[in-house]
């Protein structure tokens, strides 16, 4: 590849992202949730803003970017789930938005996994600022770990995942999530929100998401649902449930 041609790349990737944000930015709007609970979940993180020991430890291409309120709102209440009994895991939490969303519901707990420090603390801020005017958030736990190293809670049952990884680290997350369920056999739903990376360099109208992929490529995930977003197709949700041949 040419330098034309990477740097025309890149003006096209950094054009894509900022309509990305714009379109986010309305979106959020429309909803509002860090002005009503004092919270910062809103603003995106580019990856060359965390420091250099965090870029390394994350990967090249992450970056933090919020799902609509009204996306997560609406996936959650989709999941056919016993809130009670069960731990409810985001996996690549960022800043906690989607923690504070699930909330909402009788999760018997929540927890948050994100490898940025720096997010985590901002994470825990909010999960602070939040409880001074929401129930449920005395449930919330930020952890910060390397995701194909966490340790998998033995009842969770409810999974989150928002574009965090590549698909061989999803992979690998997934690995960790099925030697789980075979030491403590249960029923789990992966729900994966969104079609792909915001890079310009795909359409939105993917099939399967980044993330996704790693499950839909796996026998033992079974493709139940797609649930679409009330926001705009991209934050399509894409639910997977654990299937045990050895029962059948």
């Amino acid at each position: 590849m040419s330098d034309d041609d990477r740097q025309a790349r890149l003006l096209r990737a950094i054009e894509f992202r900022q309509m990305f944000d714009d379109r986010l930015d309305r979106i959020d709007r429309q909803t509002p949730f860090d002005s009503v609970y004092e919270v910062d979940t809103a603003e995106s993180v580019e990856l060359w803003e965390l420091p250099e020991e965090e870029r390394l430890q994350i990967g090249r291409n992450a970056r933090y970017s919020p799902t609509p309120v009204r996306t997560v709102r609406n996936v959650l209440a989709k999941c056919d789930v016993r809130h009670e009994e069960m731990t409810f895991v985001d996996v690549g939490c960022g800043k906690g938005r989607v923690l504070l969303l699930a909330a909402e519901l009788p999760f018997r707990r929540i927890v948050g996994v994100e490898a940025s420090k720096t997010l985590c603390e901002i994470a825990r801020s909010n999960v602070i600022a939040a409880s001074k005017t929401r129930d449920g958030c005395g449930r919330i736990e930020v952890i910060n770990a390397d995701a194909t190293l966490f340790d998998i809670p033995d009842d969770a049952g409810l999974f989150y995942f928002y574009e965090p990884f590549s698909t061989e680290v999803s992979s690998a997350v997934l690995e960790r999530i099925e030697e789980s369920i075979r030491q403590h056999p249960r029923s789990v739903i992966l729900c994966f929100t969104g079609r792909g990376q915001p890079d310009g360099q795909g359409i939105e109208g993917e099939t399967v998401p980044v993330a996704a992929a790693a499950a839909a490529a796996r026998d033992r995930w079974k493709a139940v649902e797609i649930v679409p977003s009330p926001d705009v197709e991209f934050y399509d949700s894409f639910l997977y449930e654990y299937v045990d041949h050895d029962c059948r």
